[in-house]
Order: structure tokens, then C-alpha cells, then sequence
């Protein structure tokens, strides 16, 4: 079968079940019932009765949260069944994302547990333990008792540069935060040098899509570290991720002088204006003493606008070519974006929100 023919078909039933995510009344059903319980029986008798049952025997949200995680691999790992040559190997380096999240929940649980002498024993049932893309044992990794002996279990894997670079004194004295910007760009740079494999016609769609990923990414860092946290602007220039269309216009201000959270407003503004905007209005309001939980606020407001825009440049795609990799990318996204949203409904109902609550935080 050739790639128009089998996108044609894997596309057809992937719009059918887009459709159907999409028109669903679940969610807001689920943001109306009174408690936890009533939001997850919601979820019996459709495609997340999974779900419903963990909750039924567990009782556990985070054993659903498991679940959850566990499903998205899964509807990945069926669409790279149905795929074959560089759409199937793309669509893994995808998968990598998920992967790599779970490295970093072990990882931290290890940390927790060696480095802060924190009682963790128990989290260690919420780490997923089965393959997601490559051959790792989560096991090693959580009972390890030193850095060294995690990074030998990577020793042969594709994040052993990650691991070559940030060192056991490194972790122990600065934390794991370096650690875990290296492997967010690991990721980008293997989804990046996917692309160059793909058909022209799919190179430009996941281009476009993966170019406003990262675009995004790198605006949220930038408020989060360069203007919330006031971190030194080296800090921020290396958490950035060297993709996108925003990087090589930060990068000639990077290049000439200290970026400062102005000089990047303005490099932003060009490209998405309202965000320009919003953060125009953030320096105000900082210049002027306001107060830590109302910039917070503004923060969390920049980042549902960045999130409707993200979710916007999907929905996009489908209206484009429908013989190319740009549906299947929308329903990974769709698929996980809509996890997200019933495990945010879940938590929300687990600490008692009321309804205005909810809408408002998931925006």
C-alpha cells in the first residue's frame, strides 16, 4: 500500500474518531457532576471505561492517572502499526516524549528518595514500568543508590549524552533541573532531524506544527524563568530551545547583548502580537510593586492563551491536505490533550472545586 493509500485510509477512521472526541458532551458532564465518584462513572460505558474500572477496584486517582498514561502509549503505539517506514519511525520519536516523562518521574522519585532522604517507597507503584520505545528498567533506575548507576542503565540508549553531560555532584548540589532541560532538547533535536526524513509534503505540515510547539515552549520559558523567577538571562538563553521561528531573532539579540525580558517582548510581539501585549502589561504592573499572586495570575493567563493557540494551529491542519502525516498528528494531540483535561477534571473534583473553578483553571 502507498502512502496516499494507507494515509487515506488511517486518516478516514481518525477523523471519525476526531469527530466524535470533538462533539462529545463528556467533559462538560463531567465538569458538572457534584463529586469525584459521579465524574468517574461518567467515563463507564465509553472509550475511557478503562478509567472507570481502575477507579472501581483502586479507589487510587493516581493509579487512574497510570491509566491514563498507559492509554496514550498505547493509541500511539497503534497508529505506528498502521504506519511503516520514516511515518513510523517519526511518529516513535514521538512516543520518546512520553518515555522521557516517565524517565524523569523515576528519576525524581530516586532523588526524592537518595538525595532529599524523603520517604518515597510508596510512589514507586505509580512509575510505569512496562517499554514504551526503548529497553530501560525502571526497577534499576528507582532502586539505584547512586547518579552513576542510573547513567550506566543508559549507557547504550539515545539519552546517554544527556547523561555523559550532567554528572552525580552536578545533580547533587544543583538539583535536576538542567538535567531535565537536556532531555526536553534531546527531544527536539530528534524530532527535528525526523522531519528532514519525511516526505516534502509531511515535512511542511509537521514543520509548521512542531515550529509553533516549540515557539510556544519558548515564550512560556521565558515568562516563567526571564520575567517571574528573574533568572539571569544566561540561564534563560540556555534553557531555550534552538528551533522555531522566534529562535533566530532571540538568538541576533542573544548575540549582540544580554537578552532582557523587554528585548524578547518585543521579538514576540512580531510574531504573536496579543502576547506582546500581555506581556507588555505584566512589566507595567511589575514596574508598579504588583503583587506576586496577581503576575502569577497574568503568568497563567498567557499560558491558556499559548494553549487555545496550540490547540487552534491543530485543528488547522485538518482542514489541509488530508493524504499527509497532519491528521495523525492532530489526533495525537487531541487524544492527549482531552487525557489531560479528565485528569485535570479528576484532580479538580479529588480537592473539592466548584464548577466556576474548574472552567476557569482549564480554561
Amino acid at each position: 500500500m502507498d502512502n496516499v493509500s494507507r494515509y487515506g485510509y488511517i486518516n478516514a477512521k481518525l477523523r471519525a474518531r476526531i469527530g466524535a472526541i470533538l462533539s462529545s458532551s463528556l467533559l462538560e458532564s463531567m465538569i458538572k457532576a457534584p463529586r469525584l465518584p459521579d465524574a468517574v462513572s461518567l467515563l463507564s460505558g465509553t472509550q475511557y471505561d478503562c478509567l472507570s474500572e481502575v477507579f472501581r477496584r483502586t479507589g487510587d486517582l493516581q493509579q487512574v492517572e497510570l491509566e491514563i498514561f498507559s492509554r496514550e502509549i498505547k493509541i500511539q503505539r497503534d497508529i505506528i502499526r498502521a504506519l511503516s517506514g520514516s511515518p513510523a519511525d517519526f511518529v516513535t520519536t514521538l512516543l520518546e516524549k512520553s518515555e522521557i516523562e516517565n524517565i524523569k518521574n523515576a528519576i525524581r522519585l530516586w532523588y526524592s528518595a537518595k538525595v532529599l532522604n524523603h520517604s518515597m517507597s510508596y510512589r514507586a507503584s505509580y512509575i510505569y514500568r512496562d517499554r514504551i520505545v526503548n529497553d530501560i528498567d525502571w526497577t534499576r533506575i528507582i532502586n539505584a543508590l547512586t547518579w552513576d548507576e542510573i547513567a550506566s542503565a543508559f549507557r547504550d540508549s539515545v539519552y546517554a549524552p544527556v547523561f555523559q553531560t550532567h554528572g552525580g555532584e552536578e545533580i547533587q548540589n544543583n538539583g535536576l533541573f538542567s538535567f531535565e532541560i537536556g532531555l526536553d532538547h534531546l527531544w527536539f533535536e530528534r524530532v527535528y532531524a525526523g522531519l528532514a526524513h519525511l516526505s516534502r509534503a509531511d515535512r511542511e505540515v509537521a514543520t509548521r506544527i512542531y515550529d509553533v510547539d516549540v515557539d510556544l515552549k519558548n515564550i512560556l520559558n521565558l515568562i516563567r524563568y526571564g520575567f517571574y523567577h528573574k533568572a539571569p538571562s544566561a540561564t534563560v538563553e540556555g534553557i531555550f530551545i534552538p528551533h522555531g521561528s522566534l529562535y533566530a531573532l532571540l538568538e541576533k539579540k542573544m548575540r549582540s547583548s544580554q537578552l532582557s525580558f523587554a528585548d524578547a517582548r518585543q521579538v514576540v510581539s512580531r510574531k504573536y502580537p496579543e502576547v506582546g501585549a500581555m506581556m507588555m502589561d505584566m512589566e507595567s504592573k511589575d514596574e508598579m510593586g504588583g503583587k506576586a499572586s496577581g503576575l502569577a495570575y497574568d503568568t497563567l493567563a498567557i499560558e491558556n492563551y499559548l494553549a487555545r493557540h496550540r490547540r487552534r494551529s491543530y485543528r488547522r491542519i485538518l482542514s489541509l491536505d488530508p493524504f499527509t502525516i497532519g491528521t495523525i498528528l492532530s489526533y495525537i494531540h487531541l487524544c492527549t490533550s482531552t487525557d489531560n483535561t479528565i485528569k485535570g477534571i479528576l484532580e479538580a473534583k479529588y480537592y473539592g472545586w466548584d464548577e466556576e473553578r474548574i472552567r476557569r483553571e482549564l480554561n
